[in-house]
């Protein structure tokens, strides 16, 4: 019981430190957290728990509780006493051998090599949620923009659909995904083949693009309330649910491969009806 209270005890201080720096940015850049206020722990005195932010502190003295130093050093004299956990974040302690300790000690140096896989690390989760960011509202975009644009021509392309089924389109767009896959195979180990193979990757993205329009213009129809919308407020109804499905993590892998593969399946299947009435 008491390992459990004192990690509480560091836990909430760490966390009340890191909510302080980043909900009160103004606070932060005060005088007592960023320059060095040294804390002392005189010989011959006896605290509860010592809690240091900013500065280096110095311990002589007797503590029951824990030593929590962050962006300072610790120093602990021939005298100190310290019963409970020690943990330095950002700098480094220096220890009397005579000192006394009870518990463990954790230090995390903020060194350069500590600074840059954290810079390195922090710009990979910020270039990721970017990234992710802006994948969504293209995919909310995108398909309100073909709607607007085509108008009545992408109305009869997304009309021709509203009655398709699912699982049709999805069996066909499996097979076209299989055929696609190997011939990229084929055109990535041959030079020539490359600029064909860029092609049929813009292609697909096309097909991608009016796939996804049909669909958030299906659900657009499920989800429009009493009042009847127009076209282009249905396909960005639907565009934001699916969007919002593939942000689900796990989930949304699944939701984007379905959502593929429907719309390769309603590009296969206008492709087959062009080329049956172009050979008529």
């Amino acid at each position: 019981m008491k390992g459990m209270n004192v990690l509480n005890k560091i836990f909430y201080t760490l966390s009340c430190f890191i909510l302080l720096m980043f909900l009160i940015p103004g606070l932060a850049s005060a005088q007592s957290i960023f320059e060095h206020q040294n804390t002392t722990v005189p010989a011959g005195q006896t605290v509860d728990d010592v809690y240091v932010v900013g500065g280096d502190a110095d311990v002589l003295g007797q503590v029951n509780g824990v030593v929590v130093v962050v962006n300072g050093s610790l120093r602990l004299g021939s005298t100190a006493n310290v019963k409970g956990v020690v943990v330095v974040v950002g700098g480094r302690v220096h220890q009397d051998p005579k000192a006394v300790l009870g518990d463990d000690v954790y230090t995390i140096s903020l060194d350069n090599a500590t600074q840059n896989s954290l810079l390195i690390g922090g710009g990979l989760v910020l270039g990721l949620w970017v990234l992710q960011l802006a994948g969504s509202l293209l995919m909310i975009l995108v398909p309100v923009l073909i709607r607007i644009i085509g108008k009545t021509k992408i109305a009869a392309f997304t009309d021709r659909y509203q009655r398709e089924s699912i699982g049709r389109l999805l069996y066909i767009g499996f097979l076209s995904g299989l055929m696609i896959t190997a011939l990229s195979a084929l055109l990535l180990v041959t030079v020539v083949g490359i600029p064909i193979l860029i092609l049929i990757l813009l292609a697909v993205l096309v097909i991608v693009a009016a796939g996804i329009t049909v669909m958030s213009s299906r659900i657009g129809e499920w989800f429009r309330g009493p009042a009847q919308s127009s076209d282009w407020v249905k396909v960005l109804i639907g565009a934001s649910i699916i969007t919002a499905f593939a942000n689900i993590p796990l989930v949304g892998w699944i939701v984007m491969c379905l959502v593929v593969l429907v719309s390769m399946g309603i590009g296969t299947q206008w492709i087959a009806q062009k080329m049956k009435r172009n050979s008529i």
